[in-house]
């Protein structure tokens, strides 16, 4: 099973991860300025979040998949008892 790249699954990661961003608390008005170092690393730790929330949403599809076929097999051995 590969994983594929969902453009509104990114969206939702991103919205998610911009929501909970910690506000800088500074007085000298350039909270603008970032070290590019620790840009490097905000945007490491966004991919960082976004794939782990793929990886999450492909194991619960797998789960999903092997949930119903369990199911599926175990009408089938119903059905076959009563025959």
């Amino acid at each position: 099973m590969s994983l594929k790249f969902d453009a509104n699954e990114f969206d939702s990661a991103l919205r998610q991860f911009k929501q909970h961003k910690p506000v800088a608390s500074s007085t000298s008005g350039s909270d603008a300025v970032r070290i590019p170092g620790e840009l490097d690393q905000s945007e490491a730790f966004k991919v960082r979040i976004i794939t782990a929330r793929a990886k999450l949403k492909l194991m619960r599809d797998r789960s999903d998949a092997l949930r119903d076929s369990l199911q599926r097999f175990r009408m089938q051995q119903n059905n076959a008892k009563r025959a």
